[in-house]
């Protein structure tokens, strides 16, 4: 349980309240699950507080709850003390979730069921980061496109496939949403251009020296130069291509013609930046993923091995034991 960290103190997260707050002041309710992304709600809110200071206007009003008004504890133990319970949102307010992960599931129905209230009234409803999960749990995101995290991507979209599971840095619009952390402050940016104009939002992201503004069309920036450690462009290619056909494998030959080298000379390029082959790089990120999706969603194991490209179990069995030591199921047991 989240709760058995023991954090020193008490974080208070909330927005002016002074007489200045004006009626049209737009309003954002960020409600916090237990091991929520602390990180992705500084990134949320400190575009709100940039925006009213730069422009000396009260633009913008927010609040933190919680489901049942109980201080909140982050994933890295600090807790934050909420404005009370989630209560129905008042016209022009936004709900945002950050949720995460580890979610115990304890205040589901009820999360569910607020969440769905508030879907029904027409609330702008929003998720960053792993509060994607709470809003796809409570049938809200249904036809969406979403903006996930790359590492939790294929298992999002294994467990939801009813929505449209993008690596963009944000998704806005009706159900906004971003991948975490810094991704945040790139769709709240937006969200103040949207409302208030660009320059505004250059001011903010000036202010919070935020110097790569990205948009609803910018991938995250995590590519496999960087997640492999290479920079030969033509291999760096070839892997992006790879990621991308986990499911059904590419051949050796079909590996080849991508790279524009013959069969030998793609080995050559993969042993000198690797040290390995093709199909023994192809074959690692395959059982990589495989993990992902054991630790991270309820598919059998049988569905877990045909998302990764294995027709046959007992071969999926055998190459996943032989590279991780114990047996698909038993990883199962333990996730």
């Amino acid at each position: 349980m989240l709760h058995q960290h023991q954090p020193r103190a008490a974080a208070k997260v909330t927005a002016p309240t002074n007489a200045e707050t004006r009626a049209d002041s737009e309003g954002f309710v960020f409600l916090l699950l237990d091991g929520f992304d602390a990180m992705a709600l500084s990134c949320a809110t400190e575009p709100l507080r940039q925006a009213n200071a730069l422009s000396r206007k009260a633009l913008y009003n927010w609040r933190v709850v919680s489901v049942t008004g109980a201080p909140v504890v982050a994933a890295g133990g600090l807790t934050v003390l909420s404005d009370g319970r989630l209560t129905p949102l008042s016209r022009g307010e936004s709900l945002f979730v950050i949720g995460s992960p580890a979610e115990d599931g304890s205040g589901r129905a009820a999360l569910n069921a607020a969440l769905r209230r508030e879907a029904a009234h027409g609330t702008r409803i929003g998720a960053i980061g792993s509060g994607i999960h709470a809003l796809a749990r409570a049938g809200i995101l249904d036809g969406e496109e979403v903006a996930a995290h790359w590492d939790h991507a294929d298992a999002l979209a294994e467990d939801f496939p009813q929505l449209e599971v993008s690596r963009a840095a944000f998704v806005a619009g009706r159900r906004p949403t971003a991948p975490g952390g810094a991704a945040a402050t790139d769709l709240m940016l937006h969200l103040i251009a949207e409302r208030h104009g660009g320059d505004l939002a250059t001011r903010i992201a000036d202010a919070m020296v935020w110097a790569n503004v990205r948009g609803p069309q910018s991938r995250q920036t995590v590519s496999a130069q960087s997640r492999y450690g290479v920079r030969n462009a033509r291999l760096v290619r070839v892997l992006a291509v790879m990621e991308e056909n986990l499911e059904a494998p590419l051949s050796a030959q079909e590996i080849a013609d991508i790279a524009g080298m013959s069969p030998r000379q793609t080995e050559r390029l993969f042993a000198r930046y690797l040290s390995t082959t093709p199909m023994g790089f192809y074959t690692k990120m395959r059982l990589e993923r495989a993990r992902s999706l054991l630790m991270q969603t309820e598919l059998s194991v049988t569905e877990v091995a045909v998302a990764c490209g294995y027709r046959s179990l007992s071969h999926f069995a055998k190459v996943y034991r032989a590279t991780f030591g114990q047996a698909p199921r038993r990883m199962r047991a333990v996730a």
